[in-house]
């Protein structure tokens, strides 16, 4: 048996987190840039009620997703010798799983389409079962370019497999398929790039399945699958809801704006915690050196989240007219609210990746719990008010979530509430400033220049960019900032 297939190296441990970071970064440009023109194609050719189908089938599909290798993949990423026999043993886990969520999915698929009154989401939740088939064969391929910090093969994959899934769907919605456009192009997407990862990460599974190897897996995965699992059920809570009391149409606009959000999220916040996990295992006992990482990830994390969300909400009614059109004109106000629940929720992803590296996953089931339970209770209560109460309930809670999560996240790697927020000031006020800005450029356009909507986008993105970054260099002298100063006066 080999003691280790996976090195870990300490030494150039920053300038792996950096190369990952970078190609994580792009990776998440183009696979979320790819998206967005396919979803600008889709919309202008297929409804909103068929986008909403679709999210009703995530909540039951993407449940059954949390469970497919029973979450051994984090598990693996933390511990840090891992032979052959961990990774054979976490392989036929995955495709044990795979083929039993596949069958609950067919059982429970007249169950779904009878509580919505739709007879296709039996047939969409059916079709989309296959994945959980395909998906064991490569989930643990991409644990082990995770673990050794390989983003660069993680984002060629990524990347590929977008823009096949882009294509399939498209031409799918041209040529008739209406809803299933949206179902069949990533599964297939998904199949067809198995061998090529195979062939990329070079490991094959041995014929090996150890109960050692699976009980100290399960012992640490298990904390965090049962944290998923809440958590997923708080967070799509409100598609369930909103799907049954409100409707698809509506669950059709809510899934597109909340999409429209979290495209920018992803670019930044969930691009360097996933980098952060692995790089965060390796040095998991030096708190300071952790400590101190964590900062400056926060910070500058915030003066890039921070004024995108603000600048999305200024801007949302032109780039909803001008991507989407006037039929999804419902859907401006809902990303205008849910701009508030993004800039929050960049900073709080960041608490599992110190839980995790810190071995405590009980931390983060326990504080999930509390989380989902007022996530839950904010839907319920904010859906009588239709969307809107729904989405403001969604920001209260957001708040009380982040403080709390993020209060017990510090303790465990001795960094004071106080430092921890005044490494969101520059941010937060250069945002606020840049916001009263494109308050005052809107109200001019509206009464003085009367510009049509794309020039007053085109125009207000430059402006709230300068005002930006006029305020961040004149004022705040950030680290990371003048790092950047730097490098540019070199050029």
């Amino acid at each position: 048996m080999k003691t280790s297939i996976i090195e870990d190296e300490n030494n150039g441990l920053r300038n792996k987190v950096t190369k990952g970071t970078t190609w994580n970064f792009f990776s998440q440009i183009c696979d979320q840039g790819l998206s967005l023109v396919v979803t600008i194609i889709l919309a202008r050719i297929l409804y909103p009620s068929d986008f909403g189908i679709v999210a009703l089938s995530v909540v039951f599909v993407g449940l059954m997703e949390l469970f497919q290798n029973l979450g051994m993949g984090s598990a693996i990423i933390q511990k840090k010798n891992i032979g052959d026999d961990y990774l054979s043993t976490s392989f036929w886990t995955g495709i044990f799983t795979g083929i039993c969520i596949a069958v609950i999915l067919v059982i429970i698929s007249p169950f779904a389409a009878n509580f919505y009154k739709k007879e296709i989401l039996k047939y969409i939740i059916i079709v989309s079962s296959a994945g959980f088939l395909v998906g064991p064969f490569t989930s643990i391929h991409i644990t082990i370019l995770t673990k050794k910090l390989d983003f660069r093969k993680i984002a060629y994959i990524k990347i590929s497999t977008k823009m096949i899934s882009g294509i399939i769907s498209v031409c799918l919605a041209l040529s008739g398929s209406g809803v299933w456009s949206l179902v069949l192009g990533s599964l297939m997407a998904q199949a067809l790039m198995t061998p090529i990862i195979w062939y990329i990460v070079g490991w094959r599974p041995s014929l090996i399945f150890s109960r050692k190897c699976f009980k100290d897996l399960f012992s640490f995965s298990s904390n965090i699958l049962a944290f998923d699992f809440f958590n997923y059920f708080a967070r799509n809570f409100d598609n369930l809801i909103i799907g049954k009391i409100l409707g698809a149409k509506s669950l059709g606009y809510y899934s597109l704006a909340y999409n429209l959000m979290l495209k920018p999220l992803q670019y930044i916040s969930w691009s360097i915690t996933r980098v952060l996990f692995p790089a965060f295992s390796n040095i998991q006992e030096e708190k300071e050196r952790v400590r101190d990482i964590y900062i400056k990830v926060i910070r500058s994390i915030s003066l890039i989240t921070f004024p995108m969300m603000g600048g999305l909400m200024m801007v949302s009614n032109e780039v909803v007219l001008t991507l989407y059109g006037s039929t999804w004109a419902p859907v401006i106000i809902l990303v205008q609210l849910l701009c508030v629940v993004g800039a929050m929720q960049s900073i709080g992803t960041t608490v599992g990746t110190i839980y995790n590296s810190q071995g405590r996953p009980d931390l983060l089931l326990k504080t999930g719990l509390v989380s989902s339970a007022i996530d839950v209770i904010s839907f319920i209560i904010g859906i009588k008010w239709g969307l809107n109460g729904l989405i403001s309930g969604y920001i209260i809670a957001t708040v009380l979530t982040t403080i709390l999560c993020q209060y017990f996240a510090n303790r465990l790697i001795s960094l004071k509430m106080l430092t921890f927020l005044k490494a969101l000031v520059p941010a937060a006020l250069c945002s606020l400033f840049m916001i009263s800005g494109l308050i005052l450029f809107k109200y001019l356009n509206f009464t003085v220049f009367q510009l049509s909507v794309v020039p007053t986008l085109i125009l207000s993105i430059v402006l709230g960019m300068v005002f930006y970054t006029v305020l961040l260099l004149s004022i705040f002298k950030t680290p990371e900032v003048e790092e950047v100063v730097k490098l540019l006066r070199k050029k």
